[in-house]
């Protein structure tokens, strides 16, 4: 079997995109093992996921996304960016707004064009989930889990979680850099006392006025990634609930893959969107044999 993809990246965090938009390249029941091999850095092409663009009933596009696992994801901040610049440069969506399909929901993408290329993707990631039964985590359901202190392994940890269509855990961090990122957040990730599906670990540091630096332990990958577009999101909401960012203004993320920015409407506990901002990149295209 052979394939025909497009490599691209959304702030160092990279995806194999397979278009399906004609017809099934991979067949359903074979995509776990493609994902699996494709992904592998040093046996395949190497990605954080693979996104499968497939015509849509209800919207412009379906957003058919794989973590590097072969698990099925609900959302992928960054994966639907490069989705939005893929289907516009190829011509298979020319519009500026492109309504794409989600296990998370119908999602918004606002082009920003300039010469018939656009330099920025705009994702409406819609509301945040902040009550425990919507963020994926155990507890009175109507309750949210904001700045919970929580002994995980003999370690204490205060996080906030947020669900942005997939679970987060948000921890505010003094020295990120110097964080041993792959032992913690896996402790984390896998703690589904807690986390029963599972988390997403995001440790933040505020480096000024609406401005902090992110690190980030994916789950699915199960190692740190450069940037993480539904981290990032559900981090600048856990930084408005603990009063560590106005959300009445854009807040900037420095990840290890680059500078992301987010935007939201709403204020505390009442934010009714999150609009993620930032460029998407193709690197390569390529055919694999399987």
């Amino acid at each position: 079997m052979k394939v025909d993809f497009t490599k691209m990246h959304g702030t160092g965090n990279d995806f194999i995109i397979v278009s399906e938009w004609e017809s099934e390249r991979v067949p359903q029941a074979e995509k776990e093992g493609f994902v699996k091999r494709v992904c592998a850095r040093h046996f395949g092409v190497g990605a954080d996921g693979v996104i499968f663009i497939q015509p849509a009933k209800e919207a412009d596009v379906d957003f058919v996304f794989y973590n590097p696992d072969g698990s099925r994801a609900e959302m992928c901040g960054n994966g639907i960016r490069c989705l939005g610049r893929y289907v516009y440069e190829h011509g298979l969506v020319r519009k500026n707004t492109i309504r794409v399909e989600t296990l998370a929901g119908l999602k918004a993408l606002e082009l920003s064009v300039e010469s018939g290329t656009e330099s920025e993707v705009k994702v409406d990631m819609g509301a945040p989930q902040v009550k425990r039964a919507h963020a994926q985590v155990t507890g009175d359901p109507k309750d949210t889990f904001i700045s919970q202190k929580v002994m995980i392994h003999g370690f204490e940890y205060e996080i906030t979680a947020v669900g942005m269509g997939n679970p987060h855990a948000v921890i505010f961090y003094d020295d990120i850099d110097k964080l041993d990122l792959k032992s913690i957040g896996g402790r984390i990730r896998n703690y589904t006392k807690l986390f029963p599906n599972g988390v997403n670990a995001h440790f933040i540091h505020a480096e000024g006025e609406n401005e902090f630096r992110i690190r980030t332990y994916e789950r699915g990958v199960e190692d740190e990634t450069l940037a993480c577009g539904t981290g990032i999101c559900a981090s600048a909401v856990a930084a408005v609930l603990n009063k560590k960012a106005d959300s009445g203004k854009p807040i900037l993320f420095h990840a290890k893959g680059g500078d992301i920015k987010v935007e939201l409407e709403g204020n505390g506990d009442k934010i009714e969107k999150v609009f993620l901002i930032g460029p998407a990149e193709e690197v390569f295209t390529g055919t694999i044999r399987i």
